[in-house]
């Protein structure tokens, strides 16, 4: 978005008023100057880098701030539209006046679209690219630096990185020759000894020693005939043990 400066005279007012409403809604900074009080500003816009917006309305070619306004605004920045024909000729003039006569104060329509594109083209002029970040160089340079180093690196120790047939032989017979008695580390599995194996053990030497005998043991056989019945006795059985021992103590 840019600045841009309105110029007109009275009798475009409301139209001026109109279009600074809606470029600002655009995000546009639009600073709007009426009347001959305006050519004041010719110096400043003269140095700056801001838009100018002449509306040629009918009163506007008679007067002399609006003929200065167009005979020293830098015509890169400027932009013309009009609402009335008779407007003054320039010789340098980048772009034509566009039609605003049937203008209705809104956004869209052949006038609109075409101011529209006359500022994009102003603002490609006093905003012109920006150049790529430093930061963004310096970083690009850094990693295709890095990149470099790696890929020599890589290049010069090729050999060491893929190591040799017996270099790896030696390597698993150290894993099989490896202490198993240690806590942690890998778990080596050892195969059970076969028959063959088994023939090949020296012979077990028998011990000297004398028999044991154990002496057999007699068991008698218990007769338990009726089975006594175990229960838990009832209310009755246990009042009746009640009176019976009263009495006993009663005779003592």
């Amino acid at each position: 978005m840019i600045d841009i400066i309105t110029v007109s005279t009275h009798d475009a007012k409301k139209l001026a008023a109109d279009l600074v409403r809606l470029l600002e809604a655009e995000e546009h900074s639009v600073r709007m100057l009426v009347g001959r009080q305006s050519q004041a500003s010719i110096e400043d816009a003269k140095t700056s880098r801001d838009a100018v917006l002449i509306i040629w309305s009918e009163d506007a070619p008679s007067q002399t701030y609006m003929l200065e306004w167009l005979r020293q605004s830098d015509a890169t920045r400027l932009v013309e539209i009009a609402t009335a024909p008779g407007w003054p000729e320039r010789k340098d003039r980048k772009a034509p006046v566009i039609d605003f006569s049937s203008w209705r104060g809104e956004r869209g329509g052949r006038a609109w679209n075409a101011l529209s594109e006359r500022l994009k083209a102003v603002s490609r002029v006093v905003e012109p690219p920006k150049p790529p970040a430093r930061h963004a160089a310096i970083a690009l340079g850094i990693v295709s630096i890095a990149a470099v180093g790696v890929a020599m690196g890589v290049r010069a120790n090729q050999g060491l990185i893929a190591p040799s047939t017996n270099a790896k032989s030696e390597t698993q017979v150290a894993q099989l020759e490896a202490p198993t008695d240690s806590v942690g580390g890998a778990l080596y599995a050892m195969e059970p000894a076969s028959v063959d194996d088994l023939r090949a053990l020296p012979p077990v030497r028998t011990i000297n020693m004398q028999p044991m005998h154990l002496a057999s043991l007699d068991f008698n056989e218990l007769s338990l005939d009726p089975i006594p019945e175990v229960r838990e006795p009832t209310f009755i059985e246990r009042l009746q043990d009640f009176v019976i021992s009263e009495d006993e103590r009663n005779q003592r």
